[in-house]
């Protein structure tokens, strides 16, 4: 028998700790005003990493296979992709 370390509950409760922990660091950068590419590299990052940990622990789609799972990850990541891209692209 396997004892886990953490529990269920605390383990979302690190996450949720932790989801809280990135959207201060945007919000600190909005409230700052920062700007330039790797800022907006960061953001997009962050935002990246947040939606990746809700589908997979509080959407719990961590262990679901096909469409759904699909339709949700292309959502986190090719969404903040374009945005980066056309950042990129507008930044020269």
């Amino acid at each position: 028998m396997s004892h886990s370390r953490f529990t269920s509950s605390t383990k979302l409760t690190i996450i949720w700790i932790i989801l809280i922990l990135l959207t201060l660091s945007t919000a600190l950068v909005g409230y700052f005003e920062l700007s330039g590419f790797y800022i907006v590299g960061f953001v997009v990052l962050t935002i990246t990493m947040k939606g990746q940990l809700i589908i997979d622990h509080f959407m719990g789609l961590r262990h679901v296979r096909g469409l759904w799972r699909l339709a949700m990850l292309g959502f986190v990541f090719v969404i903040p992709g374009i945005i980066f891209t056309g950042y990129y692209l507008s930044y020269g």
